[in-house]
């Protein structure tokens, strides 16, 4: 199904969603109620999701503070608001929003690593949607421009807390330990 026909579909509840995504070819996420295409990222984009991933792992599985995901894995922000975001981390003391299929709520930490057909949503409607649901901590990570930003939620947004480009070492305001050098995490690609 293309973009342009999933358009005239919408969807009210996730697992109206879920039954309907099963029987379509590749991923999908919904956007306050419309479904679209996830498309499959570049050979970068999975290399540099794969670094931050080790980072992840590292502050915290080996700590037992919470659970690291990557995509494609479901994370139902409200009924008709589901993302596949690149990375996620859920904490210990939200061990109740993990399902066998998704997640139920807002993780505590997301990480989009943005690619040029998707930088619009990820940077614009997914951080607004990440906000109004209460992410903790969103990292927009962006391999083209060699930038990593951290955004922090105030009420119901995500604001810019801090950044780096090309160089320079980003730590999380949420997760002890979790640092990123920015240079390391774009190097030889």
């Amino acid at each position: 199904m293309t973009r342009a026909v999933a358009e005239h579909v919408r969807f009210e509840s996730y697992e109206a969603f879920r039954r309907w995504a099963e029987d379509q070819p590749g991923y999908w996420i919904l956007v306050r109620g419309v479904p679209m295409p996830s498309p499959s990222p570049s050979r970068k984009h999975q290399e540099v999701a794969l670094r931050f991933e080790l980072l992840l792992v590292e502050a915290l599985r080996r700590p037992g503070l919470g659970w690291v995901y990557d995509a494609p894995l479901d994370v139902k922000l409200m009924e008709d608001t589901v993302y596949q975001p690149d990375l996620l981390v859920v904490l210990r003391e939200h061990a109740d929003r993990l399902r066998e299929t998704h997640i139920e709520g807002t993780p505590d930490l997301v990480v989009e690593v943005v690619s040029p057909s998707t930088a619009h949503l990820d940077l614009l409607e997914k951080r607004y949607d990440y906000g109004r649901a209460g992410v903790r901590e969103y990292w927009v990570v962006d391999p083209e421009t060699r930038t990593v930003e951290v955004y922090g939620l105030e009420g119901d947004r995500l604001m810019l807390i801090e950044g780096a480009r090309e160089e320079g070492r980003v730590r999380s305001r949420l997760i002890p330990g979790l640092e990123v050098d920015v240079a390391a995490l774009f190097r030889d690609l």
